[in-house]
């Protein structure tokens, strides 16, 4: 990964909107951050299983000049409300998305972003509630587990439940799976304060969420524009075993490949993303493959 450049540097370092807090029509709250214009059309962003809103800052800074940039901190992450289920579903959680976009006033999104979990989030809403989403951008995006047979399932979501994530887990650890060693150190000591929202209840419903779905088998189903992003060194997600799976099922999404990045491409590689949201806001949709294909 090469240094960061002057313009990424600066989209990294700006101040984080302040958290707010809405009621949903079927009681809990949701927590989120908001920048930009309240009129302008609407990018929501969905976060992934060890980070929050906050890993959206630069999205939050770069794009409300014309937006009306909305973060999200997913169920029983932060302050927000666990979902009721026990052990919930993708749809519940697309529910939740629909309930969040229902309390801010938000019919229609210009575009829905996910990274990682959030990808398989945003891609289910997408499915269940076309109307709702105008484009869909999936960054590290996850198969999902759904595809595994039952007893694979059981004994991976058992492992997974064994892995929690304690609050003395160590930051640099965390970081060190999710970049790559030449990463900035800006953009590390962001990702490593990113687990502060992460609580138990957050990451076993997400843990759970994941073997309810299989997103190969439904990206298929979706009619509006779709970009996917993907790092070439990314570890937890690689290119090979997500993206271009995805890309497969869905021939004419527009497949952005990142060379030299590792998972957290909107912290590493935040003018790129950020040109890549913009453009598909605003109905252009580049035919993609950058770097490596």
């Amino acid at each position: 990964m090469t240094a960061l450049s002057a313009v990424d540097a600066a989209l990294l370092a700006a101040d984080l909107p302040p958290l707010r807090q809405v009621a949903l029509s079927g009681g809990g709250t949701i927590e989120y951050r908001e920048a930009g214009p309240a009129g302008a059309p609407a990018i929501l962003l969905l976060h992934g299983t060890g980070s929050s809103s906050a890993g959206y800052r630069a999205q939050l800074a770069g794009l409300s000049d014309r937006f009306r940039v909305v973060a999200w901190n997913a169920p029983g992450y932060g302050a927000s409300t666990p979902l009721d289920a026990a052990e919930p579903t993708a749809l519940d959680y697309a529910e939740a998305v629909a309930g969040f976009m229902d309390a801010l006033g938000i019919a229609r999104v210009a575009v829905l972003a996910g990274s990682s979990w959030g990808s398989v989030i945003a891609l289910n809403l997408t499915v269940a509630r076309p109307a709702r989403v105008a484009a869909l951008v999936l960054s590290a995006p996850n198969t999902a587990r759904g595809a595994l047979p039952a007893e694979a399932r059981a004994a991976a979501l058992a492992e997974a439940r064994r892995n929690l994530p304690q609050p003395g887990a160590d930051r640099r650890a965390v970081a060190d799976r999710l970049l790559t060693p030449d990463t900035p150190e800006p953009v590390r000591a962001l990702v490593e304060r990113l687990r502060d929202d992460l609580t138990p209840a957050g990451w076993l419903g997400a843990m759970h969420m994941m073997f309810t779905t299989d997103t190969p088998s439904i990206i298929g189903r979706v009619e509006c524009p779709v970009a996917i992003l993907a790092g070439t060194r990314d570890r937890m997600a690689p290119l090979e075993l997500h993206a271009e799976k995805l890309r497969a099922a869905k021939p004419d999404a527009a497949l952005h490949v990142l060379e030299g990045h590792g998972h957290m491409l909107k912290l590493e590689a935040p003018g790129r993303f950020n040109t890549i949201l913009r453009d598909m806001a605003e109905g252009r949709q580049s035919p993609g493959q950058e770097g490596r294909k």
